[in-house]
């Protein structure tokens, strides 16, 4: 069982891989929150992100093809059961994609949490060369000093007010936060990409920048801070696999509602 998938295996990877071509992306998809059973992969997360994570069985090709969701649990069943092995393999084929992106002069992205919330710090300083990105929800993360400099990470909103004042935090201190937005009407699956972004949005009284994150999922290409110091909204389209899971979403506080 290979651990790593080639961004054609995402969506949101196989585009950004189209558009940047100067990368060789990779990740890591493991089973959202604790649907593998046993340990949760996302400590932090909040119940409305758990029940609308685009990792899900009911969000995009898993939705389909129940191969993707088994894979996905099968691959954090070796996590939780041997990890000593699974981050041996892990090391083993970073080091294999790593030396195709040397003889190919392009960089290494990876991305190690694709649908989890991990601490990869210790493997990341391994490969100096490569770049890391991931979203995450355990907000001190962004702050810890012992980041590795090769790993952009980006903040998520949730609807939990604690999660919030972390996140305000964050924007005021230059950091981006990645926000979920939904348009009213019928946009499930392949429609969601078609619900509008604001260019601003209003958060805790402040108004923030909002870039399309859809467009591209390398978040170490983002902007950084605006000429005033603050972070930007990663503005980020609610995906959802049917129309009772989309509202769920709207109604609970996870995402900001465009009207």
């Amino acid at each position: 069982m290979k651990l790593l998938s080639p961004a054609s295996a995402n969506t949101k990877t196989r585009k950004s891989a189209l558009k940047a071509q100067e990368y060789r992306i990779v990740s890591l998809m493991l089973s959202p929150h604790d649907s593998a059973g046993g340990k949760t992969n996302c400590a932090n997360a909040s119940k409305s992100c758990a029940a609308a994570c685009v990792g899900g069985s009911e969000v995009g090709l898993s939705q389909v093809f129940k191969s993707i969701q088994i894979s996905r649990e099968n691959k954090t069943r070796f996590l939780h059961s041997d990890r000593a092995g699974f981050l041996k393999q892990l090391r083993e084929e970073l080091e294999t994609e790593q030396r195709l992106a040397d003889r190919d002069g392009i960089v290494l992205a990876a991305r190690l949490n694709c649908f989890s919330d991990l601490n990869h710090f210790a493997i990341i300083r391994e490969f100096p060369q490569a770049i890391f990105w991931d979203y995450t929800k355990i907000y001190s993360r962004v702050l810890d000093p012992q980041r590795p400099k090769n790993y952009a990470l980006c903040a998520s909103w949730t609807e939990e007010p604690s999660d919030q004042t972390s996140c305000l935090n964050l924007l005021q201190a230059g950091h981006n936060v990645a926000v979920v937005f939904a348009e009213p009407g019928n946009f499930t699956g392949n429609r969601a990409l078609n619900q509008r972004l604001p260019k601003r949005w209003s958060l805790g009284g402040h108004s923030y920048d909002v870039y399309d994150g859809d467009d591209s999922d390398l978040r170490f290409l983002d902007p950084g801070p605006t000429r005033t110091g603050f972070g930007r909204i990663c503005g980020l389209r609610l995906k959802s696999g049917n129309t009772e899971m989309r509202l769920k979403a709207m109604s609970s506080g996870f995402c900001q509602i465009i009207e």
